[in-house]
């Protein structure tokens, strides 16, 4: 499990590098991405978050979603924000082991590290 972990990080620390090399290339006024679809997550550099419960009731869960949320809503600096569960796949190459995922984006890494 520590080695799946150690890869899921890995992954989106290279998932918020290629966002953050792309966020160049897409149209931020407006909303738009160069393709003309919706970009939702619009900043200069993201956050990805996983995170495994270890109590994983209904109870738990919301508790969890609630504090979450509600410590999220209280910083400023959060561009776009999204919470996110695992979707329902069955493939080898997909860990869908975690319970929560978090995505931030920022303007920029200064403002992310005033965030941590």
């Amino acid at each position: 499990m520590k080695t799946r972990r150690n890869f899921i990080t890995k992954l989106g620390s290279l998932a918020a590098l290629l966002a953050l090399s792309s966020s160049k290339n897409m149209a931020v006024a407006g909303g738009t991405a160069p393709s003309g679809k919706p970009d939702e997550m619009n900043g200069k550099f993201f956050h990805v978050v996983f995170f495994w419960l270890i109590n994983e009731d209904p109870a738990t869960s919301e508790k969890f979603l609630a504090e979450l949320r509600k410590f999220i809503d209280h910083v400023d600096l959060i561009k776009t924000k999204h919470i996110g569960s695992p979707a329902d796949t069955n493939r080898e190459v997909i860990d869908n082991t975690y319970s929560f995922s978090l995505i931030l984006s920022f303007d920029s890494k200064k403002e992310q590290d005033l965030y941590q």
